[in-house]
């Protein structure tokens, strides 16, 4: 008589790297800040060029140049923060209030500053009276997206949390079986080609919600961090006055809700 099976070794869950992520692996994200501010020294240099024939060429170029730092360390900050909320989801999804209010502050100050330099090169009364808006509301943006951010934190855990534990299942003796006569031997059968997988459709997240799930499906639709779509939005709110609001609540009542 054989002796039974012993356990089967389950192999390590492969978190959801990318390409960039296999080939980098740590050191990735540092490059990438590094790639970013390089940019914003490309930047930098045609608003220099710029400086002769625009106003307000000049003090952006300035800007620029005084918050490299600022710059290098909050790309640093986002892109170190989605690195590790793919090798671990759960502190990652901790974490990612906090770090999204980080990011979408850090960029209307950076809205704020432009628009004031740029209504005051040009004389635009509208575009000084916009970033002292922006300036005024930061803290409360900030606070903002920090109080509905850990609300759904709360919410998704109560809901993980609540759902009723699996009993094992019953375990039967195990009888040696008969023995059976070899089969004759068969023919090779092909492997059945592998089905295609579902069409990718834009809908609202169950899983990275935090009103109605609408940036969070984007973000999964476009395989990108959630808080850049949330800190874009943001943004777009405040410049557009209120506008993306209503866009969001027609999203959030005209896209189906995902699984």
């Amino acid at each position: 008589m054989d002796a039974p099976p012993g356990p089967v070794k389950v192999p390590p869950a492969n978190w959801n790297q990318t390409p960039f992520d296999r080939a980098f692996r740590g050191g990735g994200p540092l490059l990438k800040a590094l790639l970013s501010v390089i940019f914003v020294l490309l930047v930098m240099e045609v608003f220099d060029a710029l400086s002769g024939e625009l106003a307000f060429a000049e003090d952006l170029a300035d800007f620029l140049r005084d918050a490299l730092l600022p710059f290098f360390l909050i790309f640093l900050l986002g892109f170190y923060f989605g690195y590790g909320s793919r090798r671990s989801p759960k502190v990652g999804a901790v974490l990612s209030p906090l770090v999204t209010a980080i990011i979408v502050t850090f960029w209307l100050w950076v809205l704020a500053i432009v628009l004031d330099l740029v209504g005051g090169a040009e004389g635009v009364t509208f575009l000084q009276t916009l970033s002292d808006l922006v300036r005024s509301i930061l803290y409360i943006v900030f606070l903002l997206i920090l109080l509905l951010g850990y609300i759904g934190v709360i919410m998704r855990a109560e809901q993980l949390g609540g759902a009723a534990p699996v009993p094992p299942p019953m375990q039967m003796p195990v009888q040696p079986a008969p023995s059976v006569p070899p089969a004759p031997p068969q023919m090779p059968v092909p492997p059945p080609s592998p089905p295609s997988g579902p069409q990718k459709r834009l809908v609202r997240s169950s899983r990275n919600k935090v009103l109605l799930g609408v940036c969070g499906g984007m973000a999964e639709y476009l395989d990108i961090e959630p808080f850049l779509i949330r800190a874009l939005w943001v943004v777009g709110t405040v410049v557009t006055v209120g506008g993306l609001i209503v866009v969001y609540i027609i999203l959030g009542i005209v896209l189906p809700k995902g699984p």
